[in-house]
């Protein structure tokens, strides 16, 4: 069969997903719009996880919705898909296992002192520096591959310079990003938050982020939830198109980026009360044992007890933040963690791009 005759680009996977997103995207809005003019509750927030019946069955309408996503694109996709072909390498399934580990361990430390877990998450703590130094290094990666590109040449190719412009702006993108954590340094180099900023922003620091904490904390964690967990899938299940589908295709983040990417849903607790956060972990859960029924259908069992592994993991940890999170005391504390995790992804990310680009892995068939 011929892979690009008579297709729609990304064909029913992708259509159905599209189609699915739109509707729930309508639904959302529409349930947003009745909490904030009859319940008075604002659209973004931060606040402790509530279970009472209301918001039980908002959990419900969540799970409906996250099997509507994925399950479109696990119904439809393609007969040859990379799903039942190719394997991770040892090494992604090395970090993603540790990064799991490590998840755990914030768990643990939330059951045994809450006290030594705030001091943690404070600014400027290893986790903060080490969020930065993630971020930096996956920006370097897509600095190295525009290099990489000027130095071949991207000619009359439109797609090539598409493909330049995405690793300049994936590089920008994750320097911002970085110097937004560590307020651009101002702490490092101890100067002051000039007065204009310092009135606006909600913790007096030289950032951006901060003049509307809760909706750029719920706009990213949603927004690069579904790019390091959700994308992956979408990438190994819609049908091919023409050249130029197939390589911007290829920018969307690899299976292995989703493995480690795991415990990204895996720490919500202030977040928890808000839609797209909960469809975030439900649909990174159920990505989780999609890949893992792939990998026992072709008879991987290492990979199939991988992804079981990061499967309960998410289910275990989440379970321990929503049931324990009051412990914490501060509400925000376990967004630290949260920051962590994505960072990490989006680190492997880079990483995983650049060795993809130098040959240095075999990448899932496009």
């Amino acid at each position: 069969m011929n892979g690009r005759d008579n297709r729609t680009i990304g064909g029913p996977p992708l259509t159905g997903f599209a189609i699915t997103l739109v509707l729930v995207g309508l639904a959302w809005a529409i349930l947003t719009l009745y909490e904030f003019i009859a319940l008075d509750l604002y659209p973004v927030r931060e606040e402790p996880a509530l279970f009472t019946p209301y918001f039980l069955a908002r959990s419900v309408f969540a799970i409906i919705v996250s099997i509507a996503l994925i399950g479109t694109l696990y119904r439809f996709a393609v007969p040859y898909s990379s799903l039942k072909t190719s394997q991770l390498d040892s090494t992604a399934k090395r970090i993603a296992v540790w990064t799991m580990i490590l998840g755990f361990g914030f768990a643990a430390l939330l059951l045994a002192s809450p006290a030594i877990l705030m001091e943690i998450t404070q600014e400027d703590t290893l986790i903060e520096w080490a969020s930065a130094l993630l971020l930096i290094v996956g920006s370097g990666c897509f600095v190295a591959e525009t290099l990489r590109r000027i130095q071949s040449g991207p000619g009359r190719d439109w797609i090539a310079k598409f493909e330049l412009a995405i690793a300049v702006g994936m590089a920008l993108v994750l320097f911002l990003i970085a110097m937004e954590e560590i307020s651009w340094a101002q702490r490092l180099f101890e100067f002051d938050t000039p007065e204009e900023i310092e009135q606006m922003n909600w913790q007096g620091e030289f950032n951006f982020h901060n003049l509307q904490t809760d909706l750029s904390e719920t706009v990213y964690y949603t927004g690069v939830g579904f790019f390091l967990l959700v994308l992956p899938l979408v990438r190994e299940t819609v049908f091919r198109g023409p050249e130029w589908f197939d390589r911007l295709l290829a920018f969307a983040p690899s299976r292995s980026v989703a493995a480690i990417s795991a415990p990204v849903a895996m720490v919500y607790y202030g977040h928890w009360n808000l839609i797209p956060i909960q469809v975030t972990t439900f649909c990174a859960l159920l990505a989780m044992l999609i890949y893992a029924r792939a990998a026992k259908k072709r008879h991987d069992r290492r990979e199939f007890s991988l992804f079981l592994f990061l499967a309960a993991g998410i289910v275990f940890t989440q379970g321990t933040f929503l049931t324990y999170g009051g412990r914490m005391l501060e509400v925000g504390n376990a967004s630290e963690f949260t920051e962590l995790f994505i960072t990490i992804g989006l680190c492997w990310y880079g990483i995983d791009r650049f060795k993809s680009q130098c040959g240095l892995v075999d990448e899932p068939p496009l």
